[in-house]
C-alpha cells in the first residue's frame, strides 16, 4: 500500500466523519441539554435529504440548484422541527426515559413511512454540480473536490457551534441549563425557548447533513438505520453530551469505516462495534465523557 492510497483512504475516512458529525452533533446536543435520546435524529437527516432532491427537482439548475436546495431544506426542516419540538417532544421532558424513547422511535417509524408514502422506495440521486464534480491532490492522493467541500463546512459548523455555546449568551444560557434546569428557570429565563433553540439547530444540521450527503450515493430508504447506529457508537466512543467527543468520535469511526472497507469491507461495520465494545469496557463513559453521563 502505497503512501498516496494511505493518504487518500485518510481524506476518505475524514469525509465520512464529518457527515456523521453534522448528525451526531445534534444528536449529542439533544442529549446533553435536553436529557433525550433522539431515535429519530436519522430520520430527520434522511428527510433533510429526500427534501433536496425534491428542492433540486424543482429548480432543476445543473450549477445552482444544489446550492439553493440544501438552505430550503435545512430551514424546512428546522420549522418542522420546531413544530416537532412544541407539540411533541416539550410534553415528554419530565417523563420516564423509556416513555422519551417510545415517543422519538415512534416518530422514526412515522417518518419512514411518511418518506415510503411521499418519495417511494426507489433510489433518488442528486449530481454534484460541474464546478465540483472533479477531482483534486492533496498530497499527492486524489480527492474528490466536493468531498473537500463536506469537510470544510463539518470544520465550519464544529467552529460556528464552539462559538455560539462559549462566546455568546445563548451559549451561556445553554450550558447552565445543562447543570441546573431549576435554577434558570427561577432566574426567569424561559427553559423552553433554549429547548426549542436547540432541537432547532440540531434538525437544521441534520438536515445540512442529509443535503449534504444527498450527491456523495444515491438516496435510499431506509439508510437512516444504518446511520443512527454509528451515530451511537460516536456518542458511545466520544462521550454522551460531548461536541468534542462526538467529532473526535466521527473521525475515528470514519477513518476506521474507510481502511476498513479497502482490506476487509465485511467487517467494516463489525470493527467500529468491536471499538465501541472496548470503549465501552475500558471507559464507559466515553472519551470525552464524564462518569455523570454514564
Amino acid at each position: 500500500m502505497t503512501a498516496s492510497q494511505i493518504i487518500g483512504q485518510i481524506l476518505s475516512g475524514i469525509s465520512r466523519g464529518m457527515i456523521l458529525f453534522l448528525i451526531s452533533s445534534g444528536l449529542t446536543l439533544i442529549f446533553s441539554v435536553m436529557n433525550i435520546l433522539n431515535f429519530a435524529h436519522a430520520s430527520f437527516w434522511l428527510l433533510g435529504a429526500y427534501l433536496t432532491w425534491t428542492f433540486w427537482q424543482i429548480l432543476y439548475s445543473p450549477n445552482f440548484g444544489l446550492w439553493i436546495s440544501i438552505p430550503l431544506a435545512s430551514l424546512t426542516m428546522a420549522a418542522i422541527g420546531w413544530i416537532i419540538e412544541v407539540w411533541l417532544v416539550r410534553r415528554v421532558y419530565e417523563r420516564p426515559l423509556t416513555e422519551q424513547l417510545l415517543l422519538t422511535y415512534g416518530l422514526a417509524l412515522v417518518i419512514g413511512d411518511v418518506i415510503k408514502l411521499t418519495w417511494g422506495v426507489a433510489d433518488r440521486i442528486v449530481p454534484k454540480p460541474k464546478v465540483v464534480s472533479g477531482l483534486m491532490s492533496i498530497f499527492g492522493a486524489p480527492l474528490p473536490t466536493y468531498n473537500l467541500m463536506v469537510i470544510i463546512l463539518g470544520v465550519l459548523v464544529a467552529l460556528g457551534l464552539w462559538w455560539l455555546f462559549y462566546k455568546t449568551m445563548f451559549g451561556r444560557k445553554v450550558r447552565a441549563s445543562v447543570f441546573s434546569r431549576e435554577m434558570i428557570s427561577a432566574l426567569g429565563v424561559p427553559i423552553h425557548r433554549i429547548y426549542a433553540g436547540v432541537f432547532v439547530l440540531s434538525v437544521f444540521i441534520a438536515a445540512l447533513a442529509g443535503g449534504m450527503q444527498a450527491p456523495l450515493s444515491s438516496i435510499t430508504y431506509g439508510m437512516d438505520s444504518t446511520v443512527i447506529v454509528e451515530c451511537f457508537c460516536v456518542m458511545v466512543i466520544g462521550g454522551f453530551g460531548s461536541l468534542l467527543g462526538a467529532l473526535v468520535g466521527s473521525l475515528t469511526v470514519g477513518l476506521i469505516y474507510a481502511f476498513a472497507i479497502m482490506f476487509v469491507p465485511r467487517m467494516a461495520l463489525f470493527l467500529i462495534f468491536i471499538v465501541t465494545i472496548i470503549i465501552l469496557i475500558v471507559r464507559p463513559w466515553g472519551l470525552f465523557g464524564t462518569p455523570m453521563r454514564v
